[in-house]
């Protein structure tokens, strides 16, 4: 299991690859593929991120315990 500080690490940098991805793509001259895509990658970054959440509430509830 990681440590909860690579766990916050790891959940910032993709928060931040997400951010990129929308301030990178508001260009009206791209094709819808390149859109769907952005679409799908940031829903595969968001279940990740989602995942993390899981892993760190885990290790958090588990010290209270």
């Amino acid at each position: 299991m990681k440590s909860l500080e690579a766990l916050n690490l790891e959940l910032s940098e993709l928060n931040l690859e997400i951010r990129k991805l929308l301030l990178n793509k508001n260009s009206f001259r791209e094709g819808l593929s390149d859109k769907i895509a952005v679409v799908t990658t940031i829903s595969t970054l968001r279940e990740r991120i989602v995942t993390i959440q899981r892993e760190i509430r885990q290790i958090t509830d588990g010290d209270k315990y």
